[in-house]
């Protein structure tokens, strides 16, 4: 019979291992704790993927968003404005300004005198030029040489701040007479026969008008 059994791995055989025995205490606390695991895992609800992405919180429009200024300190720039560039030019602006002001005196100066000139010569071209002859009744009159005597005649017109002068072509020869004062409503200052080939003049009533002629008519 113990031959059979060693034959057939018996009981009694050399390959024959006795079963391993478990605590039953250890085996009931790991049957326990498998069982709690179970029940938990069946609890706890399953993880669906949600199909929305969670993005940063920021506003719709950036650009409505107002910018704080940076306080002023190191890295601030102050915006520029326009009185900022006029305090920094003011000096070109005040030489600008004066160069202005006297372009616009000697512009308005010349227009008035251009005006001026034009309605002398308006008024003066109906007038006749004085003669040789009348200019030596002047030197001969007993009384002062008036604006009014030489009124009717053609003439240049000058006028200063301080003075009138008129200038009056004698008819048909190289002579000017050339009257002239303060204003034409005071005794004219002195009257010139002028030879305007040569730049000799005669101071007319008080030098002899004769010899002055005949020593420029050779």
């Amino acid at each position: 019979m113990n031959e059979n059994n060693e034959q057939n791995g018996g009981l009694f055989s050399d390959e024959y291992e006795a079963p391993k025995r478990e605590n039953p205490y250890l085996k009931k606390n790991r049957d326990k704790a498998k069982a709690e695991k179970t029940k938990a895992k069946k609890e706890k609800p399953a993880e669906v993927e949600s199909p929305y992405v969670a993005v940063e919180d920021k506003p719709l429009y950036p650009e409505d968003q107002a910018t704080p200024a940076p306080a002023e300190g190191e890295g601030y720039v102050r915006k520029r404005t326009f009185s900022d560039w006029m305090f920094e030019h003011v000096k070109l602006i005040a030489t600008i300004a004066t160069i202005l002001v006297v372009l616009s005196l000697v512009l308005i100066t010349d227009v008035v005198g251009i005006v001026e000139r034009i309605i002398t010569q308006t008024q003066q071209a109906d007038k006749e030029e004085i003669t040789l002859t009348y200019v030596k009744g002047l030197s001969e009159m007993s009384q002062p040489i008036s604006w009014q005597n030489l009124d009717k005649f053609r003439r240049d017109e000058t006028k200063a701040t301080d003075s009138v002068t008129w200038m009056l072509k004698v008819e048909g020869t190289d002579y000017e007479l050339w009257v002239s004062g303060v204003s034409t409503e005071k005794p004219p200052v002195y009257v010139y026969l002028f030879d305007m080939k040569t730049g000799d003049r005669l101071v007319l009533g008080e030098e002899d008008f004769d010899a002055f002629i005949e020593s420029h008519s050779k």
